[in-house]
């Protein structure tokens, strides 16, 4: 057969197959690999010192440096996710294993704001409210 014979040949069999092509992926979980899958990060802040190899090895510039009370240092890694390209290089600078990336994936946000991990300083723990010494009323 002639090229646009076969060419035709190909789409009309193809157009015809009973198989589905594509999933409906929020009701269908996807295919994920086995292996050497990166995602989103995730930072251990009692093992981090801020010692910005994290900062350094970065190729798009995707964490910053910012204050905080829980290093060594007084500052600590911010992850912009919507600029990160999930490299691992920040992952192999870290000497002191406080930074890993995870196989999570699904990272989706309606608001820039939700693409940055540890924006904000995590929650500082509560005295438990039974110890608490109740003033009198009258």
């Amino acid at each position: 057969m002639t090229r646009p014979a076969v060419i035709i040949w190909e789409a009309l069999r193809n157009a015809f197959k009973r198989e589905k092509a594509t999933i409906i992926y929020p009701f269908e979980p996807g295919i994920k690999p086995e292996k050497g899958l990166r995602g989103a990060h995730i930072l251990y802040i009692e093992k981090c010192t801020g010692c910005r190899a994290c900062e350094r090895a970065c190729p798009p510039i995707a964490i910053e440096m910012v204050p905080s009370e829980l290093t060594k240092t007084g500052k600590r890694p911010v992850i912009n996710l919507g600029e990160c390209i999930f490299c691992g290089l920040c992952e192999e600078a870290c000497r002191y294993d406080a930074l890993f990336l995870t196989d999570y994936i699904e990272l989706s946000s309606f608001d820039l704001g939700g693409m940055i991990i540890y924006e904000k300083e995590p929650p500082k723990k509560k005295e438990p409210e039974g110890d608490a010494p109740k003033e009198d009323e009258s």
